[in-house]
């Protein structure tokens, strides 16, 4: 399956069980979800495991939808891993045990669905018709995934070839080179600087083995938010949420968080592109130095 992913603004063999446990423990209890506040509708909650969960019940939208969004992009990615996220999150429909065709089930439940990578997450989400059923199985659905993709070679050797193209469509994009050029020269250290999609040779060599490490280091609970959003009973959603997700084991490691910084900048940086063609295009990055976030360039 191929899916977009967001360009201008910088904004674009045997089966793993990656975990030992099923996502959906039918059998097991876990401890109520705890409220930690409510703000305009949106109402915050904290699973004992470190799952946050977010709840927008909107009865006057006829649909419901699940986002599942997993704190890692490509600034986490080392050398030789440019573009693992992203591929990552293409490896993450093609399927589970329990779910061995992801595009093919959501489809059957009338879903409108995709993923998509940034540098500081990766996310899944389905909209579908609003029903206790749908509800029920987007949430089987997201739990099982974020822990028991089955990240198979095959896999990685077909999905290889689609984020490649999606890759190489970005090369023959002005605009989208301009914009990465920019980026590069705007962070000389920080991961910030280099594209989501990666570069080719990491893209076509990345071992899969790799692949499962980032995979079960990241995809856990601790690392992860879900949210709801319109018309269901936010009682029966909470009850789903913490017997699918709620069993889920907090894992014993620790993620560090990252401490690249960048140097100062001592002046004025310029960047000229020149290929064949006839397209012109000239940007700015600019940056926002109240928070952590990158510059992003206006083209």
């Amino acid at each position: 399956m191929e899916r977009r992913f967001a360009v201008i603004g910088w904004g674009l063999a045997a089966i793993l069980l990656v975990a030992a446990q099923p996502a959906a423990a039918q059998d097991q209890q876990a401890p109520a979800p705890k409220k930690i506040t409510s703000v305009e509708g949106i109402t915050e909650y904290r699973l004992e495991n470190g799952l946050k969960v977010l709840l927008f019940p909107d009865a006057s939208n006829p649909s419901v939808t699940v986002n599942l969004t997993v704190f890692v992009g490509s600034r986490h990615e080392g050398y030789g891993e440019a573009g693992m996220a992203h591929l990552l999150e293409h490896m993450l429909f093609k399927g589970t045990p329990n779910h061995p065709e992801i595009p093919k089930a959501l489809t059957a439940h009338g879903a409108a669905f995709n993923g998509t990578t940034w540098l500081d997450r990766t996310n899944y989400y389905e909209t579908l018709p609003a029903s206790d059923e749908n509800l029920q199985f987007a949430l089987e659905l997201e739990a099982d995934r974020m822990v028991n993709s089955s990240i198979k070679a095959e896999d990685l050797a077909s999905e290889m070839s689609v984020v490649r193209n999606e890759f190489e469509r970005g090369e023959n994009s002005p605009l989208y080179i301009l914009n990465q050029r920019m980026m590069a020269v705007a962070y000389e250290w920080h991961n910030y600087g280099k594209s989501t999609i990666g570069n080719r040779a990491d893209i076509e060599r990345v071992p899969v083995e790799n692949l499962r490490v980032f995979y079960r280091k990241h995809y856990q609970p601790d690392n992860a938010m879900l949210v709801v959003a319109g018309k269901f009973d936010p009682g029966k959603a909470l009850k789903l949420i913490s017997k699918l997700f709620g069993t889920l084991p907090r894992p014993k490691r620790k993620l560090t968080n990252t401490y690249t910084e960048e140097p100062a900048q001592d002046g004025e940086r310029i960047v000229t592109l020149r290929r064949v063609g006839d397209a012109a295009a000239v940007g700015v990055v600019y940056h926002i130095p109240a928070g952590p976030h990158p510059g992003f360039p206006a083209i």
